[in-house]
């Protein structure tokens, strides 16, 4: 027997009812999967807000401050992490690496809880970089021609000068805060972080020369 044209309507109805609540189920379905993009890190939207969040030289420098102590110590005080940290490029909050401020605050925040941790993250996280964060010239570099480069007479031509130059300085003594003197690449970081609070009085000790004191 043929069913009657009013059942068949409505059981074509039921079937097209049920495929439409099958789109929003959230137990099996996959048209709510997360793409590549929305997982964290993935550079979507539905990633995690924070490490798309533009770090703050005050966060840095804080956090610096507290877990870089004595011999990793890395400014000499709050005005020259500051003055610093405004030339680096901000980048986000969670990289790992790049020659950023980003970067730096993840190295530092990683520095806490032990002298092992401090051993190993607070010069990542310090002006140089010490290659995660940049190699140790790119951050001196940075620092010196953000600080420098509008002075009478600038250390540096340019970066690409300051690069050269810079690949011939000893990379010993590792880095630490406040390191006056020595014709080393230390002295002349040191004194970069110095030069962007006081760029009139420190510049020229950054130079290839030293300026009469990294010499």
């Amino acid at each position: 027997m043929l069913a009657h044209p009013s059942r068949l309507a409505f059981a074509a109805l039921l079937a097209l009812s049920f495929a439409a609540c099958g789109d929003d189920d959230d137990g099996g379905g996959t048209i709510d999967a997360p793409t590549a993009l929305d997982a964290p890190g993935g550079g979507g939207d539905g990633g995690n807000t924070d490490a798309a969040a533009a770090p703050t030289c005050s966060d840095y420098c804080t956090t610096i401050a507290t877990n870089c102590t004595g011999t990793n110590l890395m400014y000499a005080n709050t005005a020259e992490c500051m003055a610093t940290c405004s030339k680096f490029t901000a980048g986000t909050v969670g990289q790992t690496s790049g020659n950023t401020l980003g970067c730096r605050l993840y190295h530092a925040g990683n520095a806490a809880g032990s002298m092992q941790n401090a051993n190993t993250h607070c010069r990542h996280g310090g002006p140089g970089g010490d290659g995660l964060c940049g190699s140790n010239c790119e951050g001196f570099c940075t620092i010196v021609q953000g600080s420098c480069a509008g002075q009478a007479s600038p250390p540096y031509a340019d970066m690409g000068a300051c690069m050269t130059a810079c690949g011939n300085y000893a990379t010993t003594p590792i880095y630490v805060a406040p390191q006056t003197g020595g014709n080393h690449l230390t002295c002349r970081l040191y004194h970069a972080t110095a030069a962007a609070n006081a760029p009139a009085q420190h510049c020229s000790h950054t130079s290839m020369a030293g300026g009469g004191v990294c010499q």
